[in-house]
């Protein structure tokens, strides 16, 4: 199997768990109704907590598969996170079924705390690629404030049913504008 493949295990898996659910999802019962070998399916998905993370990972290629760099460079860092993670939620819309079901199953914190640095590092990847870190103490905070954003649109984005995702762009565009203005002041503060 190649790359291409190892998306397609993951694609379909999540389309699978959209109808079954997460607690009655296996690799073993993923591999038998697609007529897979486990063995195979394993080799790239060792389990079930493991497709989360390389869903994640997934989603970052295809975003970064899409990213066009010189308008990234043509454009201010609040509106190349914006477009980042729209991308993101973009590229997440065929699993949204799926993903609606993890999130109402998944009770483990040892996963959700997975899942968690699983995006942090998704969201240091954004503000690296859009020139948001400038080596100051507020780097830190960017990354961490960026998780929440996200976090918190993430729940918009899982229940915007509109066709543009008015809702989600509105919320995350709100919070960007804020995080932008609270930065400001903390720097300005700073500097006397």
């Amino acid at each position: 199997m190649n790359k291409l493949s190892k998306f397609k295990i993951i694609e379909e898996s999540f389309l699978f768990i959209d109808k079954i659910g997460w607690k009655e999802f296996s690799i073993e019962r993923f591999a038998e109704e697609n007529n897979y070998k486990t063995s195979e399916v394993k080799n790239f998905i060792s389990n079930k907590n493991d497709l989360l993370i390389e869903f994640s990972k997934m989603i970052d290629e295809k975003v970064e598969l899409n990213i066009n760099i010189e308008e990234f460079e043509n454009s201010d860092v609040k509106d190349n996170i914006f477009e980042l993670i729209m991308m993101r939620f973009d590229a997440m819309t065929p699993f949204k079924g799926g993903l609606k079901k993890i999130i109402n199953e998944i009770k483990s914190p040892i996963i959700l705390k997975e899942i968690s640095q699983n995006i942090l590092v998704s969201m240091d990847f954004y503000l690296e690629f859009s020139n948001a870190y400038d080596d100051t103490i507020f780097d830190v905070i960017k990354k961490k404030s960026l998780f929440l954003i996200y976090s918190y649109c993430f729940k918009v984005w899982l229940n915007d049913d509109s066709k543009e995702l008015s809702k989600t762009m509105s919320e995350l565009d709100r919070l960007l504008n804020y995080a932008e203005k609270f930065s400001k002041k903390a720097k300005d503060f700073l500097s006397f």
